[in-house]
């Protein structure tokens, strides 16, 4: 007995050595934002198991949802390989966002510093700070990962354990699930690199609020310097518009869990400056003004906007989005559907869950028709898209047009469908088809919306967005009882709509 007794300890002693001398096959980062020096953030990971004599190690250039170069790469120093020994091993910085390892199967941890990079992001375009990350270390963090974490371009699709050090009060703010090791140490999980840059985090003192919109969680986070209980009046405020959306969208939202993390500095500059990035799960919303007494109505339009990309790029995207090359992107020609969808969604739901009046929503129509004439509406959408980094003069289109393209589709589904199908039930066919983890072939999308919906829909593709003739808005309008004045620009309801025209316009913006 004495024997088998001291045989099993030997056996548990050997494998757990074992287990502790394995390489792991995932990422592991450790991210300290309590120890900062010269405003800088220290990095350090330990490669997955692997047997390659040398790897590139890669900072993005950019990422989803802008369509500029933004060189994260540049805000990395210090950038050091060690051994188990310590023994530094020779690397090479090949490019703003590019280092190559050698000797890579013997690295046990890289290491770097990162600086904040907001000001030099503000400088390029205010609006790409929200892909950014900024650092204060007594009281706020917002960390997009792209900005702190790479991967090897030999070892993609592999998790990531993050485990950060920071300030005891902190509380992290994400969509993702952070667990508390102990009172300064949080890990958290992501299933790959896409899924870890997708996901930003929000630290600080907590002000946070929580909603149940049907089966899905909504965390409202909040950080201002000196207002500390804000987050409770922004959820009210929100709370109607998601409400909205989950009855607009079928009763249910695709997502189980979603987080706003919203930040606010006030300025003695006069006006209103704000923007934000949306992801599949979260938003990060940046706001700068001398009042807070705007932030509400700023955050609605905002929070409409962002979630509404719940069901695309979500649930509904090509293959380049799914394979995102963080260094050297291939751009999907879909941007009607991604951004332009997106929006049409944003002005459409509130006339059709009678949430604005009728003379509001024709005001939206012509906000739009008035931004889309300070663009060149010869050119195809999908060739803005494919080609959106050169031709960032025209990208805004996206958002004016293309809600035009949307209202143009919508009535033609319905006027096919003798009302039964619209822009609504489009992208709902097309969640079930694809949905979060299956993606499209970029070249056979139109085809397949014509599969599911009427021949006559490819002409319409064909015609109004991989061709630029004239968006027919007088024509279609006419169809459901408006009439639009090219001359002015203004929209306004018919003053004797026949049944038809009365049918459709119930059917489209129930009125």
């Amino acid at each position: 007995m004495k024997i088998l007794i001291k045989l099993f300890f030997v056996v548990v002693i050997f494998s757990n050595m074992m287990i502790a001398q394995t390489p792991k096959k995932n990422y592991e980062y450790h991210i300290d934002l309590l120890h900062m020096s010269n405003d800088e953030v220290k990095v350090s990971f330990a490669p997955p198991k692997n047997n390659l004599t040398k790897g590139k190690f890669i900072i993005p250039k950019l990422v989803p949802g802008f369509y500029q170069a933004m060189n994260f790469g540049q805000y990395v120093s210090h950038f050091t390989a060690t051994d188990k020994n310590g023994k530094k091993i020779v690397t090479e910085r090949l490019d703003k966002n590019s280092w190559m390892v050698h000797d890579l199967k013997h690295v046990a941890t890289i290491s770097y510093q990162v600086a904040d990079g907001w000001d030099s992001l503000e400088k390029e375009s205010n609006e790409a700070r929200s892909a950014g990350s900024m650092f204060k270390k007594d009281s706020v963090f917002v960390i997009n990962y792209n900005s702190l974490v790479g991967y090897f371009e030999e070892m993609k699709d592999i998790p990531y354990q993050i485990n950060i050090t920071k300030n005891k009060g902190f509380y992290a703010s994400s969509a993702l699930d952070y667990k508390q090791k102990n009172k300064t140490t949080d890990r958290v999980w992501a299933k790959d690199y896409r899924q870890l840059v997708d996901s930003p985090v929000l630290y600080s003192v907590p002000d946070t609020t929580w909603l149940k919109i049907g089966h899905t969680k909504v965390l409202v986070s909040f950080y201002n310097k000196k207002e500390r209980h804000y987050s409770k009046t922004i959820a009210h405020e929100i709370e109607n518009i998601l409400k909205n959306q989950q009855a607009y969208l079928g009763g249910t939202l695709p997502v189980d869990k979603y987080a706003f993390l919203i930040y606010y500095e006030s300025s003695n500059e006069s006006g209103f400056l704000g923007d934000g990035l949306e992801h599949a799960k979260s938003t990060v919303c940046l706001y700068r003004s001398g009042s807070m007494k705007f932030l509400p109505n700023a955050l609605n339009r905002v929070a409409s906007h962002e979630f509404f990309h719940i069901i695309t790029p979500l649930n509904i995207h090509s293959g380049e989005i799914q394979h995102y090359d963080f260094l050297n992107p291939v751009m999907s020609k879909h941007l009607w559907l991604y951004e332009g969808m997106t929006e049409y969604a944003t002005i459409h739901m509130p006339i059709k869950q009678k949430m604005i009046s009728l003379e509001d929503f024709e005001k939206s129509i012509e906000e739009k028709i008035h931004g889309m004439k300070e663009f060149d509406n010869k050119l195809s959408f999908t060739d803005i898209s494919k080609n959106a980094m050169e031709r960032q003069d025209q990208y805004m289109n996206f958002y004016q047009k293309g809600p035009l393209l949307g209202l143009c589709l919508d009535i033609r589904l319905r006027e096919l469908s003798n009302g039964k199908m619209g822009t609504q039930d489009l992208m709902q066919l097309l969640m079930k088809k694809y949905g979060e983890g299956k993606y499209f072939n970029d070249d056979d999308l139109f085809d397949e919306i014509t599969k599911i919906t009427y021949p006559e829909i490819r002409t319409f593709f064909r015609d109004f967005i991989e061709g630029a003739q004239p968006l027919p808005l007088k024509e279609y309008l006419e169809k459901a009882g408006f009439n639009y004045d090219e001359t002015t620009g203004k929209v306004s309801v018919l003053p004797n709509p026949d049944s038809k025209q009365l049918a459709l316009r119930k059917a489209w913006i129930n009125q």
